[in-house]
């Protein structure tokens, strides 16, 4: 069951290599149709040359021999290397850039909640795993090889039974275990290999962080690059003794290979060369027969190796699938509606009113720790809300069900009183502009870090759109003054003349961009820390200005935004504890009023 299993495996993937190139597979069978006709030329052509030649025969039959063996040669070399250089080797440097950014595809689709298990990023990496190892063009080419074999090993045992057909017989024995033997070896490393790319992953995450920009300023200031390379150093050694012990048991099981093919091979040579020395066969069939039986041996080797290889490449490839079938659960319950209904487009969304939460629960999946619990409460148009509450008290997981990056454990979300979750989770999600706490800009131009998109110069309507954004936020005269302007490439990691904005300039462009979107909904997690309290108490008094008519969400530790609000959320204990304006709740709610003085005294 499990070989059945495994060869699925196969097929599952293939379906994704023939999707990558057809034409690496077309060129491929060509490729191993010609290596399977061409050794029969080098066993048969020099058989007859040295013939001719000992018994002194016609040399002008000699001279065809060696042309006929030239074309071939040639002609076969010409079109093996001409398919090799315009499809094989191109597909095979493309083939880990396409699959990784179908992987990465693949990420893109899970949903937020998921990213965050470490289950998850185990499957990621055993799928980036097999791309790495190249299983895919692996398989594709043991495919290929095998059909390669089948013609050697007709062509080869008809010859070899002129010498003894015994001769078969032994060598197809001493193939089968030189398999068996590999088997055992692939099978004990990949019954190891969860354990090692564990260890892999923390490595590469070490490495990263030596390397990564954003960790630059810090490892720096407080000098702890020694500290990450002994993590580094200490796991590199565990590793290592790992993949020694693997490797120790792969090198036994090599020696044994090893002696029993010199048994094979050299048996074989002294077989024929008796049979020479008592004149059964000639010089020139001893050469063709041993010639035949070296290629016999490696044509059945590399035919049941191709088995063997579908039945490792299934475990392998079972990672893959595993992880190409996850799917986001907010996603999936989209497509099943849809699938129900007509194939006419998702009906656009009506402007936003409000929005409730009703006996909201989440928690992680596999876990009985609620980080949200018993969530009630609603959000309407046109007012600033201020959610306020210690580190760990889950306000960011609010927001994330808010915006259906996050699916409800229990409860349900309202939109203009219908359940979000009976609503297109694209569309709906088209309603929400984000600015968080670590905001991300991008290697593209200013325009595309705000569009988001392909950016059209010429298109008047888009490039007065981002200048009326830049100008609201206060970022045009600074856009304006660059040489390049709106068309300014950020960041220096592939650009000489890149420009580094400041943190506040670098928040100003993500309002920019929240701006352009002109959704009716804006959530802002703690976007503040870039600036300065002056700034921040200008950016609370113009927001409704910026944003006008919108639901606007703000979570701050700088309890200052609180005046701004229309409605305090004050989150304590994974609850909503208090809701109400500021003043009323300094008044009312002593356990806020506490919370208010102690996060004041701090940042004072």
């Amino acid at each position: 069951m499990n070989i059945l299993n495994n060869l699925k495996n196969n097929f599952f993937y293939m379906k994704y290599i023939y999707e990558f190139s057809k034409s690496y597979i077309i060129a491929q069978s060509i490729i191993s149709l010609l290596n399977g006709l061409l050794p029969l030329a080098s066993i048969v052509i020099p058989k007859l040359i040295i013939d001719e030649l000992l018994i002194k025969g016609n040399f002008r039959l000699i001279f065809q021999y060696i042309m006929f063996y030239f074309i071939i040669l040639m002609t076969t070399s010409f079109v093996i290397s001409v398919l090799q250089e315009k499809y094989i080797n191109v597909n095979n440097y493309l083939y880990s850039l396409h699959f990784l950014m179908l992987i990465n595809k693949k990420v893109a689709t899970l949903d937020m909640a998921q990213l965050d298990l470490p289950e998850t990023h185990q499957k990621i990496a055993l799928a980036n795993d097999i791309i790495n190892k190249g299983i895919g063009t692996n398989a594709v080419n043991s495919f290929f090889n095998s059909l390669t074999s089948i013609v050697l090993i007709i062509s080869t045992s008809i010859i070899i039974s002129g010498a003894n057909i015994w001769l078969s017989f032994i060598i197809i024995v001493f193939a089968l275990l030189s398999v068996f033997l590999n088997l055992k070896t692939e099978n004990w490393y990949i019954s190891q290999r969860e354990d090692t790319m564990y260890l892999i992953r923390l490595l590469n995450y070490y490495i990263r962080l030596i390397g990564d920009k954003n960790c630059a300023k810090e490892i720096r200031l407080y000098n702890f690059s020694n500290f990450i390379i002994e993590k580094h150093g200490k796991l590199f050694n565990k590793l290592k003794e790992r993949l020694s012990r693997v490797h120790s048991w792969s090198l036994r099981i090599k020696i044994i290979s090893i002696l029993l093919e010199n048994i094979k091979s050299n048996g074989i040579l002294l077989y024929l060369a008796f049979l020479t020395f008592k004149g059964q066969i000639s010089i020139g069939g001893f050469t063709q027969y041993f010639a035949a039986t070296n290629q016999l041996s490696g044509s059945i080797l590399t035919f049941v190796s191709f088995f063997t290889q579908l039945n490792i490449n299934g475990k392998y490839i079972a990672s893959f699938k595993e992880f190409m079938e996850l799917e986001g659960k907010i996603e999936k319950l989209d497509f099943k509606k849809e699938k129900k209904s007509s194939d006419q487009d998702s009906p656009k969304l009506e402007a936003f009113n409000k929005i409730r939460l009703e006996n909201i629960n989440f928690g992680y999946e596999g876990s009985n720790c609620k980080i949200l619990e018993d969530i009630n409460c609603t959000f309407e148009s046109g007012k600033l809300y201020v959610i306020v509450g210690e580190n760990g008290s889950g306000k960011t997981t609010l927001i994330n069900l808010i915006s259906r990056l996050y699916e409800p454990t229990e409860g349900i979300i309202y939109l203009n009183d219908k359940p979000i979750n009976e609503i297109n989770c694209i569309e709906y999600r088209k309603k929400f502009s984000m600015v968080v706490q670590d905001f991300n800009h991008y290697a593209f131009t200013i325009a595309e870090n705000i569009i988001l998109d392909e950016y059209d110069e010429k298109d008047k309507f888009i490039n007065d759109k981002i200048n009326s954004c830049l100008i609201r936020v206060g970022l045009y005269k600074k856009v304006k003054a660059l040489p390049n302007g709106l068309k300014s490439n950020l960041e220096k990691i592939f650009y000489d003349d890149g420009i580094i904005l400041s943190g506040g300039e670098n928040q100003k462009l993500a309002l920019a961009r929240a701006l352009y979107k002109d959704t009716d909904i804006l959530i802002m997690d703690e976007p503040s820390a870039a600036l300065d309290p002056i700034a921040e108490d200008e950016l609370l008094r113009n927001l409704k200005k910026i944003f006008p008519n919108k639901i606007i969400i703000f979570i701050s530790h700088r309890l200052t935004c609180a005046s701004y609000a229309d409605q305090i959320v004050y989150l304590k204990n994974n609850k909503v504890h208090a809701t109400g304006l500021h003043k009323d709740l300094m008044y009312k709610n002593s356990d806020y009023a506490k919370f208010y003085e102690a996060q004041a005294n701090y940042y004072k």
